[in-house]
């Protein structure tokens, strides 16, 4: 788990970059990111992080993951000076479609993965920004290897997210608490384990409580 902790660090770091840079991506930028998506778990975050995103109104269903990140390198102002990542969104999807965006068609197999994870923290920076969460690569990563073992779905990820606003709740320890370790901050971890139970309720309304345990229990397996 240490490993995929540093990818998603990885995945943050490229899109820092790309958020300061006015030429591009730099080429660390692009073999950091690259070299660690032999990760079998970055593409099943980008999957939950980009249906979450279009329920919460962040991204568009016509949104592409390689436009957005070719106008994050080519346009003048960047995410710093916008009150909102919503915001910053519009003003790509402007430029894009204004044509002051120059994009790419025919992109390398590189440059399509390190723009589709550079966008995909993209979205995960506005999920915290939505839900006044402390980012947590943790979290991503976690939820990432249990989606793709097919133990939850992106829509399930969302209303734990949504229970643990509520709750005060970090992301950091809802992924603790799945993967057996210990909580941070002083919190309970009953008090997590509910926050886990209602977000699949909530997603799972015409399930009976049975099955939503059969669901939790499922999730909390190695």
């Amino acid at each position: 788990m240490r490993l995929f902790s540093e990818i998603g660090g990885a995945v943050f770091s490229a899109f820092e970059r790309s958020s300061s840079a006015n030429g591009g991506l730099v080429a660390d930028g692009i073999g950091m990111v690259v070299k660690r998506l032999i990760s079998p778990v970055l593409e099943p975050v980008a999957t939950i992080v980009s249906e979450i995103a279009k329920a919460l109104d962040i991204f568009q269903e016509n949104d592409r993951s390689e436009h957005l990140g070719q106008a994050m390198e080519q346009m003048d102002k960047k995410l710093e000076n916008f009150d909102s990542i919503n915001e910053y969104i519009d003003y790509l999807r402007e430029g894009i479609k204004s044509g002051e965006v120059k994009l790419i068609r025919n992109l390398s197999d590189i440059e399509k993965t390190t723009y589709t994870y550079t966008v995909t923290a993209l979205g995960i920076k506005a999920i915290d920004e939505k839900y006044q969460l402390q980012p947590s690569d943790i979290f991503w990563v976690t939820m990432g290897g249990k989606f793709k073992e097919g133990k939850i779905t992106p829509d399930e990820v969302n209303k734990i997210l949504e229970i643990s606003s509520k709750n005060s709740v970090s992301a950091e320890n809802v992924a603790n608490y799945i993967n057996g370790d210990g909580m941070t901050g002083g919190q309970r971890a009953s008090g997590v384990a509910d926050v886990i139970e209602d977000g699949l309720k909530a997603a799972n309304p015409n399930m009976s409580d049975e099955e939503i345990a059969s669901r939790f229990n499922k999730l909390l397996e190695k």
